[in-house]
This record gives structure tokens, C-alpha cells and sequence, in this order.
């Protein structure tokens, strides 16, 4: 009697693991469905003869590899752009316009949903890059035919 009502909890554990597993991941896919598209971006405030950072991220709903692959292409279509690093493997590049530089790095959280960030340092009394890098995310996105949107000022 004893093996058979372990054996039932055993099993009924088990079940309730694995719908609650199920749960989580319908959630998270749930959440992802509200933010894909929207491009974030955060400044830190200036203060005197310091640089500061400035990030922009964005979800799409598209594999990490063609993102990638779509960023590469973009840089490589416009003159004035030059990489000025590159990692295949881990999908960073850095790229520059001669005055302003900006770090990209795409994410793979999904099959088929993947992050774009994007960061810079902006120095003392310079111009944010960002806003350069984010004019890039929606172009990005408009040669994926994905919908993207710009949430509060880069």
C-alpha cells in the first residue's frame, strides 16, 4: 500500500512540475509578445568631465542569426560606416561613423526571439551615439519588416 501511494505522489509531483514548467514558459512568451518592438533606451544623466553610458535594447521576434546577419548587412551598405570590431561567434560587433561609435550585441532568448543592444560611452561634453544606434535599430527592423517603435527619447 505504501509503494503504491509513493508511486502516485512520485507521479503526481511529477505532472504538477511539468505543467507548471508549461505555465512559466506560456507566461514568459506571453510577456515577450507585449515588449517585442519597443526600443528601450536609458542615458545617465551628464556630470562634469565624465563620460557616461548610453544603452538601447529592443526584442524582435526573429531568429538571433538573422538579426545578426541583417546588422552586418546594414553597416556593410553604407560608406561612412566601418566596423571596427567584429565576434561572429558571440554576434558583437562595433561599429563607427568616424565621430561616434556605438557596441551591438544580438541575444538569442528564443527560437525565435532574440534581443538587439546597443551601448556607447559618450565623452565629456560629447554627443550621445546611441541615438545614431538606434536610428540603426529601426532600420534594422523596417529592412526585417518587423514593427519597432522608439519608447521615450535615446
Amino acid at each position: 500500500m505504501n509503494r503504491h501511494r509513493l508511486a502516485v505522489n512520485l507521479l503526481l509531483t511529477f505532472a504538477f512540475l511539468l505543467l507548471s514548467a508549461g505555465g512559466a514558459h506560456a507566461q514568459w512568451i506571453l510577456v515577450a509578445r507585449r515588449v517585442i518592438g519597443r526600443v528601450q533606451s536609458m542615458t545617465q544623466s551628464p556630470a562634469p568631465n565624465t563620460p557616461r553610458y548610453d544603452v538601447a535594447t529592443v526584442l524582435l521576434e526573429a531568429n538571433a542569426d538573422k538579426v545578426y546577419q541583417t546588422v552586418i548587412a546594414t553597416i556593410a551598405t553604407h560608406k561612412d560606416y566601418r566596423t571596427v570590431q567584429r565576434n561572429d561567434a558571440t554576434r558583437n560587433v562595433e561599429v563607427s561613423n568616424g565621430k561616434l561609435s556605438a557596441g551591438i550585441h544580438v541575444v538569442a532568448l528564443h527560437d525565435k526571439v532574440s534581443e538587439l543592444v546597443i551601448a556607447s560611452v559618450i565623452p565629456p561634453g560629447g554627443e550621445s551615439a546611441t541615438s545614431f544606434a538606434v536610428g540603426n535599430v529601426l532600420r534594422i527592423c523596417q529592412q526585417m519588416k518587423v514593427v519597432c517603435s522608439l519608447e521615450g527619447a535615446p
